[in-house]
């Protein structure tokens, strides 16, 4: 029994210094790349505005049928539980407030930093991870490049700004096409809809969704690099970029349930 014990509080302490560890690595990581900033002026502006342009271009416009279409299933999903939960006599007045409330504050940000960490975070560690082990990074270091600065900051940037887009035209589709939906049972003038949109719709959902939409633009890619600079062998690639995905996952459940907390309760 004795044994036991012991074996489990060793576990527990190597799981706890693990995690100190990890977060006194991350932390030199992110001093590392403050200083990397110095670099910043000796860098082609044009070579970090493509790399930016092509990031943008996979994280936002390659994504946008995929955010379109599950903006449109989520607000007809709103309207159709509200439809069937709710007295059909008067939804008009509360059917702004719901939306706004279920969709633009809470869905829209979520869900679209979940697609960005699906399909762009997985994929800038897996890109990350192989050009370490084909010495791309390796060479570009040899050139005097500094490669936390060329690598991380333009895929910053591009993911700001396509996940800020994101959850704009997430939002629109998710009200209409829950307004279209709501047409099926019962009518509501389109001028008495957006109406209520804009009655419902605040100042702070506006900072909420600029505040989610930078947080976001900046771990996603953050943490994907930096557990793309982890592999020693190609056999641990996948290894972390799984860890990327579930933590960047992680921390954005974190982060959304605080800034709700801080916004709203």
């Amino acid at each position: 029994m004795v044994q036991i014990i012991k074996k489990n509080i060793f576990i527990i302490v190597q799981k706890v210094d693990g995690i100190i560890q990890g977060i006194a690595d991350f932390n030199a990581y992110m001093k590392a790349i403050v200083r990397s900033f110095r670099s910043l002026r000796y860098l082609k502006i044009r070579s970090l505005y493509t790399i930016a342009v092509n990031q943008t271009k996979f994280t936002g416009i390659d994504a946008l049928p995929l955010v379109s279409w599950i903006a449109l299933l989520l607000g007809a999903t709103v309207i159709i539980q509200a439809n069937t939960n709710f007295p059909k006599y008067g939804i008009e007045s509360f059917i702004g407030n719901l939306l706004v409330i279920i969709i633009a504050r809470e869905l829209g940000p979520l869900v679209t930093a979940l697609i960005v960490v699906a399909r762009s975070g997985s994929a800038i560690a897996a890109e990350i991870a192989t050009q370490t082990q084909n010495r791309e990074i390796l060479s570009l270091e040899l050139m005097g490049i500094d490669t936390r600065m060329y690598i991380i900051l333009p895929r910053i940037v591009a993911s700001f700004a396509a996940i800020f887009t994101l959850i704009i035209i997430f939002d629109v589709i998710a009200f209409f096409g829950g307004y279209l939906i709501a047409l099926t049972s019962v009518y509501i003038p389109m001028g008495t809809f957006t109406q209520t949109l804009l009655d419902a719709f605040t100042f702070n959902d506006l900072l909420v969704t600029i505040t989610k939409s930078i947080i976001y633009g900046v771990l996603i890619p953050l943490i994907c690099c930096y557990y793309g600079l982890k592999p020693k062998s190609s056999f641990e690639i996948p290894i972390f970029v799984s860890k990327a995905v579930i933590r960047t996952l992680l921390v954005i459940f974190i982060i959304n349930a605080v800034i709700s907390v801080l916004f709203y309760f």
